[in-house]
């Protein structure tokens, strides 16, 4: 990672940048079920989401790669420690957005495709929304964030880290196994891959 760059919590004015890489980690689902087929509708709902706060996609559950001043790259993660309250900000933000009625039909799109991802177990941490900017890919910044969740998921005495990924998404795949990852479990669609973790005292960030 270069010299001049840190990772650090998302903040809510960092969403201008972020939810367009957010956007990105996961274009093709998150249209489908936040858009309804058109990728400006799911847009926005992320950018009410984020400055939320709270939820699956605000920005306290982020953080952000920062070099020479500006955002090049985004995380997140999922573990048995999240707020109570997670849950139920994720579904207030959907309603908020979209209304109780659009709100039920998304949840339940939502789940459709949930069924076939697989959850992080109890002992190990799930990364999400993964994604660098294009001109600041190739150096080092997506091995560095993941480097960060490995020190995080030490640090909350997890013995694996684990992510999902469309399998026809072969350079991802890829890039995962560089760093150590195997594929663990699979679908038609997606994959979830695997790394262990050497449990120590790790500590990365305040979240």
């Amino acid at each position: 990672m270069p010299c001049s760059s840190i990772i650090r919590n998302a903040e809510k004015n960092d969403g201008s940048v972020a939810v367009d890489l957010l956007f990105s980690a996961g274009k093709y689902l998150l249209t489908e079920v936040f858009g309804m087929g058109h990728p400006d509708t799911a847009f926005d709902y992320l950018l009410s989401a984020w400055d939320k706060g709270g939820g699956q996609y605000g920005y306290q559950n982020h953080w952000v790669a920062e070099t020479d001043g500006e955002i090049t790259g985004l995380v997140s993660c999922w573990h048995n420690q999240l707020p109570e309250d997670f849950d139920r900000l994720t579904l207030a933000s959907i309603v908020d957005h979209y209304g109780i009625d659009n709100a039920l039909e998304i949840v339940m799109r939502s789940q459709r495709y949930l069924a076939l991802l697989e959850s992080p177990l109890f002992t190990e941490l799930g990364i999400g929304h993964l994604a660098v900017s294009e001109k600041a890919r190739r150096k080092g910044i997506g091995a560095a964030l993941i480097n960060f969740m490995e020190i995080k998921g030490q640090g909350m005495q997890k013995n694996a880290l684990v992510l999902n990924c469309s399998v026809d998404n072969h350079g991802a795949i890829a890039f995962y196994k560089k760093l150590g990852f195997g594929v663990h479990r699979s679908n038609d669609q997606f994959v979830q891959m695997i790394k262990a973790l050497q449990i120590g005292t790790g500590n990365a960030g305040e979240r």
